[in-house]
């Protein structure tokens, strides 16, 4: 949960005007902020069957006053856009809502929209009170949104007028994701191989671990707002399980497709629900000449079969290597 407890601290200041002295990267050096005093960077809890949450992904920054929290969120969004597009887009997200548009960077570096709530929705344990939409100088995007707790909701547009000043800190990282067509050698964790992987331009992919498993997950750039179904993730560990059944699809819809991975053949399951253009293509493979009860298991999710076929394409350009 994004406003869950990590305890009190007391703060003086009038929160609209709290001096702002405490800079914070932003998606690992994607970008740097500069935040209230005892302004903490505190990833989001997670369960003991799950990775740890990636720093390259999302960043939480966190601001307790007393029993109000406010709380900033960065995702990576894995999208492209210009100025033209990125304004066209705040436009249009918040035309329903009559949010305030405000452009609150354009020096070259960053170009970034805020967007303010035309009213607040008090019901909801994390109440959002400004939305930022940044363009970094090679028209990737990604975004950062404040959120304060119910007992912060008499204050909210003193947290309003904090969080804005907040984002006019805003300053460009050290920190960029390649998108060019490029290869990286990713270790596989607790052995003594790698994977070799090939990614085509416009892919990314990160690397996520905890206690005896590794996940993999690949990420492909495409224009802001493009809502293309799209996913290719290797899971490394001894508990696998498959995900066609979270899609309401059952063993014996699959259809086989011979394909390769990791330089040996596999027999893929197939499963495609062309009504909801829903596509899905994976399997376990046994992997025990790396280590000892390790399966990989290899899973792609698209909206097209040619989605599908550019997945597997990448998943079958993979190398083992020492």
């Amino acid at each position: 949960m994004l406003l869950a407890s990590t305890g009190l601290i007391a703060f003086a200041q009038e929160i609209a005007t709290s001096p702002l002295d405490n800079k914070q990267s932003i998606l690992n050096g994607r970008a740097f902020a500069t935040f209230p005093s005892t302004a903490l960077n505190s990833a989001r809890p997670t369960d003991i069957m799950s990775a740890d949450h990636n720093a390259n992904l999302e960043t939480r920054i966190m601001l307790d006053i007393q029993k109000m929290r406010l709380v900033f969120f960065a995702q990576e969004l894995y999208a492209l856009g210009d100025k033209k597009s990125v304004t066209q887009f705040v436009t249009e997200e918040n035309q329903k809502s009559g949010a305030k548009i405000t452009v609150l960077t354009d020096n070259g570096s960053l170009f970034s929209i805020l967007s303010t709530p035309a009213a607040f929705d008090s019901t909801r344990e994390a109440i959002l009170v400004n939305s930022l939409l940044v363009r970094t100088n090679d028209n990737t995007v990604f975004r950062i949104a404040a959120y304060i707790n119910p007992a912060a909701y008499d204050k909210r547009e003193e947290f309003v007028k904090l969080t804005a000043r907040v984002f006019e800190t805003l300053t460009a990282g050290t920190r960029q994701n390649s998108r060019t067509a490029h290869t990286e050698t990713l270790a596989l964790a607790n052995t003594k191989k790698k994977l070799k992987i090939v990614l085509p331009a416009n892919y990314s992919v990160t690397s996520d671990q905890k206690y005896d498993f590794q996940v993999f997950l690949f990420h492909h750039y495409r224009n802001l707002g493009d809502e293309q179904r799209e996913n290719l993730t290797i899971y490394a560990g001894s508990h696998p399980s498959y995900f066609f059944r979270n899609f309401k699809f059952e063993r014996d819809e699959a259809l086989i497709r011979k394909g390769n991975f990791l330089g040996k053949p596999v027999n893929w399951l197939h499963f495609a629900n062309s009504g909801k253009n829903l596509y899905i293509k994976e399997q376990q493979v046994p992997s025990d000449n790396i280590a000892a009860g390790l399966i990989l298991h290899v899973g792609m999710l698209g909206g097209s079969e040619d989605i599908l076929d550019e997945l597997t394409k990448i998943a079958a350009a993979i190398e083992l290597v020492n």
